[in-house]
C-alpha cells in the first residue's frame, strides 16, 4: 500500500472517528427523557460497524461495541460505551489547558492521614487529575480507581495532577474489590449523594475515624446498590437551582470538612 493510499485511509478513520464522537454527544443531549432519535441512533451504529475495515487494531476493537447500542439501553449505558471513543480521540470531558505557577514544598514530607477516595467510572480525566492534586493536598492516604476511572497513566491526568499523583498511593481494581479490601482495613465508607437518607457534610465524624469517600459517575452519581454498601451517605448542602457539584469540587469540600474535624480532634488529644 502506497504512502498516499495510507495517509487516505487515516483520514477517512479519522473522520468516522469524529463523526462517532459528535453522534454520541448530540443523541446524549437529547435523551434527556431517556428516548433515543432512531435515525440517529442508526447512523451511530453505521459507523461504528465500518471500523471493522480500519489498519488500526484500536479501531477494530471498537467496532465491535456496536452490538451493546439499542435503543432500549439506558443513558447510563450509553455513556459507558462513549468512554472508549472519547478517550481514543483524547477528548477531555469538562477539560481545560492550563498553567499554575507554584513553589511545591519538595522538602516536606507531611504524614498521611487515614482519608480514602473511591472514584468508580469517573469520565473525565481532568477531574482525576484534579483530585489526584486535592488529595495530596490534604495528605490523603490513598485512592481507589474503580470502573472505567482513567489512571495516571492518562496523559490528562497526569497533568491535571501536577505531579501529585507521583506522591499519591493509587490502585485500580473493580468496585467489589475495591470495598471488600477497604472494609476488612475497617475504614468507614461515606458515600457522596444527594440521597433521602443522606445527612449533612458537616455532622461530625467520629473521632480518628478512618474515612473512605465514595464518588460516581459525575453525571450518574451513584447507584442504589452502590449505596447500600456506604456505611453511611453524606450530602453537601446546595442553596441554588442546580442539586449537585461538579465531582473534583465535591472530593475537595468533602475531604476538607474531613480534614478540619481530624484536626481538630488531633489539637485536642
Amino acid at each position: 500500500m502506497s504512502q498516499n493510499s495510507d495517509q487516505k485511509n487515516n483520514s477517512e478513520q479519522k473522520k468516522k472517528v469524529e463523526e462517532i464522537y459528535q453522534l454520541f454527544s448530540g443523541l446524549e443531549k437529547d435523551s434527556s427523557d431517556g428516548l433515543f432519535d432512531q435515525q440517529l441512533l442508526e447512523r451511530l451504529i453505521e459507523v461504528i460497524e465500518s471500523l471493522s475495515d480500519a489498519t488500526d487494531p484500536v479501531l477494530k476493537k471498537l467496532s465491535t461495541y456496536s452490538k451493546h447500542l439499542t435503543p432500549s439501553m439506558t443513558l447510563k449505558h450509553f455513556a459507558t460505551i462513549a468512554v472508549p471513543f472519547e478517550r481514543y480521540l483524547k477528548k477531555a470531558v469538562q477539560d481545560d489547558d492550563f498553567i499554575v505557577a507554584s513553589m511545591d514544598r519538595d522538602h516536606l514530607v507531611a504524614p498521611r492521614v487515614p482519608l480514602h477516595f473511591i472514584l468508580d467510572n469517573m469520565r473525565s480525566a481532568f477531574n482525576m487529575g484534579s483530585i489526584f492534586r486535592t488529595a495530596d493536598a490534604l495528605g490523603a492516604q490513598k485512592m481507589w480507581l474503580t470502573g472505567y476511572t482513567p489512571n495516571p497513566h492518562h496523559p490528562q491526568v497526569d497533568k491535571a495532577a501536577l505531579g501529585s499523583s507521583l506522591v499519591m498511593q493509587w490502585e485500580a481494581c473493580n468496585f467489589e474489590e475495591a470495598i471488600q479490601k477497604i472494609k476488612s482495613q475497617k475504614i468507614k465508607i461515606v458515600g457522596l449523594e444527594t440521597a433521602a437518607q443522606a445527612q449533612e457534610l458537616s455532622n461530625p465524624f467520629q473521632e480518628n475515624e478512618a474515612v473512605a469517600f465514595l464518588i460516581g459517575n459525575e453525571r450518574f452519581g451513584l447507584d442504589p446498590d452502590q449505596i447500600k454498601k456506604c456505611d453511611e451517605v453524606r450530602k453537601i448542602s446546595m442553596y441554588g437551582i442546580k442539586n449537585s457539584l461538579n465531582a473534583a469540587v465535591a472530593a475537595a469540600i468533602a475531604g476538607y470538612e474531613w480534614r478540619k474535624q481530624w484536626s481538630e480532634y488531633q489539637h485536642k488529644a
